[in-house]
Formats: C-alpha cells, structure tokens, sequence
C-alpha cells in the first residue's frame, strides 16, 4: 500500500498530529465487508454496496470509483457529498486531486517516451537533463530514470516537498537539488521521494519539448479522451464549483480545508482527475497499453513498468493483503505484491484532505481507481481490499475488514492520541530581536525573519521567493518553532546559533545551515 509518502511517512515524521483522524468515533456500522463471499465475483451493484457501505464506515463525506473487469468498464461512478458546506453530490465527472496517484502517470509519459526513442529506461539523467548534477560525482554520472521512478536515487526519504511552495522555477530548483545530501548510498534501498519523481517528470519534459503537462496531454491523456484530466491547479481554477472539496475532521465535524496544489511537482502529484477518465487510463493499463483499438503505451513499455525492480520492507503500516507473505516491491511508478497466486500493483497517494489509489491486476485485465475527499481515511484500502477478495479470494478466507479497521484505529491512536505541540514561550524585546535577519541556503536560498509590524513581540518569516509564510512560536532564546500552512505539517525546530546578547549568526532547519546576510528590521 502506498501513499502520498505512503503511511510510513507518517509514522516516520510527526506532521500529521494535527490533521483529522482515520476513523471517527465508535458509531460506525459493522466492519464485515456487505455480501462477503471470497471468489465469487463482483457485481456493478456489488461495488456500489461496498462504496456505501465504506463512505459510513469511515466517515468519509464523498467519493468515487471505477471499475474495470475483464478489460471492460463495470463502473464510473461518485457517491456521497463533494463538498460538505454546499451539500453538492460527486458524480462521475467530479474531480478530484490525484497526489500521488499522479506518479503512475509520469511512469506512462516515460514509458511512451522510450516507445518514441526519445528517453531510455536506463539513459543517465545528465544526458537528458542540462546541467544537470546530483550531490556525489558518481550519482551524476549514472543516475536514470528508472531509479527515480523506483525511488533509489538516494535522495532522503520524505525530503523536498517544501519546494513546491517556496515559489522556485523548475530549472532553479533542479540546480538547487545537488545540493541535496545523499540519505544513503546510491541504489542501496528505495525511499520514496517525490524530488525523484519530479525530476523523472523533468526529463519526459525535455525529451517532448515542451512542459511535463503539455507532454502528458500529448501522449497519454488525449489518446485515452482524457478531457478532464490534468493540472489540479489549473482544473481548479476553471471548474471550482466540480472540483471535489478537502476535508478533515474537527470539533466533532467535517471542516473544508484548502487544496494544497502541487505547483512544480506536478508529476509527483499534482494532477487531478474524475472517475470517467480513469476508467478509460485503468483500462488501458491492463489491456497491454491500448485504447479502442491504437496503442497509447506499448505492451513492451508496460511489461518494464510492471516489472518489480528493488524490494521495500513491508512495515506496520501497511493494510491487508500486504503482509509478511505478501512482499513489497517498486516498479516503476508502481508498488507490487502478491495476493493468492496473482500479481497486485497499488498506488496510491494522500494530501490534505484527500485519500487516492489506483490497483492493478494485469493478467486479468482488472483495475480499480478510487477517489476520496477525506484527510488521512483508510476507505480506499478497505474498497480495494474487498473487491480483491470477491475476485480473488478463495473459500473459507477470513474477511480482511476487521484487520484493516482494527489496523486503522491503531494508526489514528499512534498519530493523534496524543498531542506533543511544543509550547510557546516568553522572550524579552532584545531576545526577539535577536532573531531577525536575512539568512541564506545554498538549497533552500534566502528566507527573512523581521518583527510583526502589526505586534513587534512577534516574528514573520518569509521562506524563498514566493515568501511562504509558516507561523512562527518561540520556543526558547535560541529555538523557534515553525509550523507552514499545510494540514500535513506541524511544528519544526528551528535551532539558531545565538552567542549571548549578539543576534543570530545561522540556524538549521532540517538539517541545513542558513548563514546570516544582513538585517531585515
């Protein structure tokens, strides 16, 4: 099961702990899957049954799926509420944020790419890429495409996201990536890293000439008549009023938050898409790569894309069937395992306020692509699962539900049972003052500090050119706490070096200094 970071990176960081839990309350309805019967197939009804019953099993205002059986559509269709505050239903045609489900994307752009000879799976990115480089000389020279889309680059895990706020353009911020610190050795063991699938995205770019969106149009979404599918930035702006709302769970109800939109790592995640579209993308996926009749992506393409390529552990987070029995594995823009002697390829993806997955089953030419418009719900496990086992399944199985419900309760205990948010202290006018500066990154380039010209006994901060802007605490003479505008964040330490009454000279934010340039008062 993947995610966005997949949920191991929310048990890897504490960003989350201010975000909406998985489940809600006790007064859910039972947990057994409706019509359980392993093996025996699924129904158009069938799936609607279990999408009903699922958007009240965990609270989840809306949603919708497709469908694809035996390599045709069984169903494209929205249930529930798009938006909580206008009452408005989803449809088929409702959008919804992808996240990481854009991933799977940018390994079909690349794979058209080789079917074109413009981009081999495994040509150095340096080639492809001007200028490129990454930290160490001998990652620069060998790194490809592939090992972006399996995320063995050695990259940090979970590291860069910042950057698609901070208001760089795609070019400064490919330049400002050597100076990433490898978190381990080159092709050692994948972590996920959405800088990797961004720069995957760039090279596709560059072999099409043309934007990474323009490209994808070209080659996939418009052979697939994929008319709603694309920028969910952009989509949002022309269509708000079908545009699926976030939402998280506050005071006891749901609450709409705001989008956070992918504006440079689009390939990462940042695409949106409806029900109708992928219904058409899942079953050219699982029909060897064609669509009425032309091929989009070749069969060859896929058999690369579907192949498994470096092994990830399976760990607590993830749901059944993923298991110890299961295994793990990236392909590229894909995660595999096995379930009951068939091949399994998941991907799914989570921002603010929205839950994705798309599931694969070639060799029977089945697909499921789930949407949903609620913070951190382990509603598209628990479909996905259910159909699996209908399909799949054989007699006298045990149903999985209660396994993935009693696994996301235990995770919403871990991520929100308790609240660690560092308290904010007093500091005198000298010791406030202390902090304001301009400070500069080679990575991260130039962020401000400076007083509130609205109250002086608090800090602004402004991060790169796009001035993003978190809240700022104090938490101690020498320790400032960020937090940005993001539901998928909480409070980062910022420790800054402070030599008595003198100002600030550094401070380091995830684990990169920032020197000291000037007064910014």
């Amino acid at each position: 099961m993947q995610i966005q970071s997949r949920f191991r990176s929310l048990l890897v960081t504490t960003s989350l702990l201010l975000s909406a839990a998985v489940v809600h309350g006790d007064d859910t309805p039972s947990v057994a899957l409706p019509g359980y019967q392993p093996g025996t197939g699924i129904t158009k009804e069938s799936v609607e049954d279990i999408m009903n019953w699922a958007l009240k099993t965990y609270k989840t205002p809306g949603a919708s799926i497709a469908v694809i059986k035996d390599g045709e559509i069984l169903i494209a269709e929205g249930f529930g509420i798009r938006n909580t505050e206008s009452g408005k239903p989803v449809n088929d045609d409702t959008l919804f944020q992808l996240a990481s489900v854009s991933k799977t994307f940018t390994a079909s752009a690349f794979g058209a790419a080789v079917d074109q000879d413009t981009l081999e799976w495994e040509q150095p990115a340096s080639k492809v890429l001007p200028n490129f480089e990454m930290h160490t000389p001998y990652a620069t020279e060998w790194v490809n495409g592939k090992d972006f889309l399996v995320h063995r680059s050695g990259f940090p895990g979970f590291f860069g996201d910042l950057f698609d706020h901070l208001g760089y353009s795609r070019a400064d911020i490919r330049h400002r990536l050597r100076f990433v610190e490898p978190g381990y050795s080159f092709r050692d063991h994948p972590e996920y890293s959405n800088i990797g699938f961004f720069l995957a995205g760039e090279m596709v770019a560059q072999a099409g000439g043309n934007s990474f969106e323009s490209v994808l149009e070209e080659t996939i979404l418009t052979p697939l008549q994929m008319k709603e599918t694309g920028k969910a930035e952009t989509l949002l702006e022309q269509d708000p009023d079908n545009f699926a709302a976030a939402h998280i769970w506050k005071d006891d109800a749901f609450a709409v938050v705001p989008h956070n939109l992918s504006k440079v790592f689009v390939s990462a995640g940042g695409l949106a898409s409806n029900a109708t579209d992928l219904a058409n993308y899942v079953q050219m996926l699982v029909t060897d790569g064609s669509f009425e009749g032309k091929t989009v992506v070749s069969k060859k393409a896929l058999e690369t894309i579907f192949e498994p390529v470096i092994t990830s552990e399976v760990g607590f987070s993830e749901f059944p069937p993923i298991d110890e029995n299961s295994g793990f594995d990236y392909s590229p823009g894909w995660g595999v395992y096995h379930y009951n002697g068939v091949k399994v390829l998941e991907k799914g993806g989570a921002l603010d306020g929205v839950r994705t997955l798309l599931v694969l089953v070639p060799q029977e030419k089945f697909g499921i692509a789930i949407l949903s418009n609620m913070n951190l719900t382990a509603l598209p496990e628990a479909v996905r699962a259910g159909l699996l086992q209908q399909m799949f399944g054989e007699t006298g199985e045990e149903d999985l539900q209660p396994e993935i419900r009693h696994r996301a309760d235990q995770i919403d205990e871990m991520l929100f049972g308790s609240d660690d948010t560092p308290k904010d202290v007093d500091l005198t006018a000298a010791q406030i003052k202390a902090f304001v500066g301009q400070y500069n990154n080679d990575l991260y380039g130039l962020w401000e500090i400076a007083l509130d010209p609205k109250d002086p006994s608090k800090l602004i901060m402004h991060c790169g050119p796009a001035e993003y802007t978190p809240d700022v605490t104090f938490l101690g003479k020498n320790k400032l706490g960020v937090k940005f505008p993001i539901v998928l964040s909480a409070i980062e330490e910022v420790d800054f070096t402070i030599e008595g009454d003198q100002e600030a000279t550094s401070f380091t934010f995830d684990g990169y200094e920032f020197r000291r340039q000037g007064n910014a008062e």
